[in-house]
């Protein structure tokens, strides 16, 4: 009970924590400097496949990687990179069947992709083989403009099979980590007065999103207090996701304080479970 208060408490303070850094930064104002403080900056993993934003690319996710530490042995760092693999495919995936062919295979990366040579290394260091031939083939299944049903299935098995049995506690931080990465691509993407300026980088936020939803539904606990941060988590990334009008719309009015809040308040209830 008294570790449920603390958790309780805590994100009722981060909840008046973060309104007033809102105000602060200006309500909502995208791209404003407030905010910078709670993003990761990415740098270009894609090599010219932005729709829009010169060079804007998926800026450094690894950069932002490093923050959390190193994926070869830090399990958020870990999950996070395979948490920003899954969200490609998610949108790979979704925009694929949708007919939008060509908007989809900017998401399916190639093994020699930044976002993969990031992570390859923790995998000699975890004891994985990594999936670097279910990524190819699921590229190339792409580029033949065929079916990618069984291709796409197995890429994502081979990720599931890579991530490690962790606490509760540490896939919310992940998750709050890619969501914070959300932020900055929903940010590069959706201008001020709501158009979508870079449909890649808009499209990216949302399978970030989804990939954290997926990462979460798959804990399984009895505490509590997990419960408690886990439900959070879900009602926060639903908020996030109602920024969203489909992948491929020409406007948003969402904002990227509200995916930036989702952020923080489920980092705050994960490390109330700490």
């Amino acid at each position: 009970m008294t570790r449920r208060l603390k958790l309780m408490t805590g994100l009722s303070t981060l909840a008046a924590a973060s309104a007033l850094a809102l105000t602060g930064c200006g309500g909502e104002g995208e791209g404003a400097e407030g905010e910078a403080d709670l993003s990761s900056p990415i740098a270009g993993e894609n090599e010219g496949e932005g729709l829009g934003a010169e060079g804007e690319g998926e800026g450094g996710e690894g950069e932002s990687a490093a923050a959390s530490g190193d994926p070869a042995t830090d399990d958020v760092a870990y999950l996070k990179l395979l948490g920003l693999v899954r969200g490609h495919l998610i949108a790979f995936y979704e925009l694929y069947q949708s007919g939008s062919k060509d908007m989809a295979r900017m998401h399916v990366k190639h093994p020699e992709s930044e976002l993969y040579s990031d992570i390859a290394p923790a995998f000699d260091a975890r004891g994985k083989s990594g999936f670097a031939d279910e990524l190819t083939a699921l590229a190339t299944a792409a580029t033949a403009g065929g079916d990618v049903e069984a291709e796409y299935s197995a890429a994502v098995e081979a990720l599931d099979a890579h991530a490690p049995a962790a606490k509760p506690a540490v896939v919310l931080l992940s998750v709050s980590e890619i969501i914070r990465v959300a932020g900055d691509e929903f940010d590069i993407g959706v201008e001020e007065d709501g158009a979508i300026s870079n449909a890649h980088e808009y499209q990216d936020a949302y399978g970030f999103l989804v990939a954290s939803r997926d990462m979460i539904a798959g804990i399984d606990t009895n505490d509590v207090n997990a419960s408690d941060a886990i439900n959070l988590a879900h009602e926060q990334i639903e908020l996030a996701l109602a920024s969203f009008d489909g992948l491929t719309a020409e406007t948003s009015e969402g904002r990227p304080s509200t995916l930036y809040g989702a952020a923080a308040r489920i980092e705050l209830a994960a490390r109330g479970l700490m």
